[in-house]
């Protein structure tokens, strides 16, 4: 099967700081190409080149235009290179434009998604045309059971054509690693207990609950320490507006900024416990199953995506924006020794069920599906 693949403008494709959608188009790819599909990877980047990696072909393309506008840029002049490489499958990646785009291409067109107000969604008048795009898709695939209810209630999506594709783990990459975590734990000079959060760092995500609750634990314990890597609002933001790096240092956390990715698995094995407290649009949370997989028990709020990846028994859940339930769910793995190691060990077996190879099964078999199909 011929795959092409068509990534975000956010950040290039192989970016070492790559975010949740580019790491998932590589892997995809990759497993992809292992099973003998010839893949290859649409992208932009800062200059017209092609690169080979894994068996997949990365095709970087330098785009002259700025936002919006290079969202159409970019993916015009990807679909124009693909029409003589004759696809069966073209997978956009939460690039909606692409429907009309590819009109020429003779293939089956899918679109991923994790999240569903796609450019704004109600607040600009291109509502109805993206309204009218996602239909022309032969398969939509949100990244969760929440995901497709809100984009289906959002867009009045028709049931045919939707399917859930969760995001997955690299379950070699991300394992459990006590060597590793030993390095960071001295190369960071911790000698506590570690509450890791791995994500962006902003309201959106729940990072004023879990200041407020680290608050709450100081005035308890003296043995924990928080821990946080990932950018301060959205990638290339320069500024702090909110101060939150100010913020973490006054509960005595460390704050790490945006980790590269041959780091990340450390930085997770180094944790006690992880913790996800999302305050709105959790669509999935894969750091949440990358912790996981490292044998880390996750506390996460009880909102979207987070109650399918994070079940019973693999840490605890907690009303969304309680400071004081996050702080208990937390003193309660760490008091209790017997239930941490449960719930490490749950992680472990659950995050297994999101492996690159089982979600690439599904997604072949979605491939050849009949789901709203030409």
């Amino acid at each position: 099967m011929n795959i092409n693949h068509v990534s975000v403008t956010t950040l290039p494709v192989l970016h070492r700081y790559g975010g949740a959608i580019e790491r998932r188009i590589i892997e995809i790819a990759r497993e992809q190409a292992r099973r003998g599909h010839r893949v290859s990877v649409y992208s932009v980047g800062d200059t017209d080149e092609t690169r080979e990696l894994d068996g997949v072909t990365y095709r970087f393309v330098k785009c002259r235009s700025s936002l919006p506008w290079k969202h159409y840029e970019f993916q015009y002049r990807a679909v124009r290179e693909m029409r003589q490489s004759r696809a069966d499958v073209v997978h956009f990646h939460s690039q909606p434009e692409g429907a009309l785009l590819s009109g020429a291409v003779r293939a089956r067109k899918v679109l991923s998604y994790d999240y569903y107000a796609f450019r704004g969604g109600r607040r600009t008048p291109l509502y109805y045309l993206y309204k009218y795009v996602l239909r022309r898709f032969d398969l939509l695939l949100p990244c969760s059971e929440y995901c497709l209810q809100e984009s289906q209630q959002f867009w009045h999506l028709p049931e045919s054509k939707l399917r859930v594709l969760y995001n997955g783990v690299n379950t070699e990459q991300f394992r459990p690693d006590p060597a590793a975590a030993a390095l960071e734990r001295e190369r960071l000079g911790i000698d506590r207990r570690v509450v890791l959060y791995v994500g962006r760092v902003c309201q959106q995500k729940g990072s004023d609950v879990l200041l407020r609750a680290m608050a709450l634990l100081n005035e308890r314990r003296a043995d924990v320490r928080l821990v946080i890597a990932g950018p301060i609002g959205q990638f290339g933001m320069k500024d702090d507006p909110d101060r939150w790096a100010e913020r973490i240092a006054q509960v005595g956390g460390l704050y790490l900024g945006a980790v590269e990715e041959s780091r990340l698995s450390a930085i997770y094995n180094l944790a006690d416990i992880f913790v996800m407290p999302t305050n709105v649009l959790e669509m999935f949370g894969m750091a949440a199953v990358e912790a996981q997989a490292c044998g880390k028990p996750v506390v996460a709020s009880d909102h979207g995506g987070l109650r399918e990846v994070v079940p019973d028994g693999c840490g605890a859940r907690f009303p969304v924006g309680s400071a004081e339930r996050l702080a208990e769910e937390i003193e309660k793995l760490i008091d209790d020794p017997a239930r941490h190691a449960a719930c490490s060990a749950n992680a472990l077996r659950n995050a297994a069920r999101y492996r690159w190879g089982a979600i690439c099964d599904d997604l072949e078999r979605l491939y050849s599906s009949d789901g709203g199909g030409r």
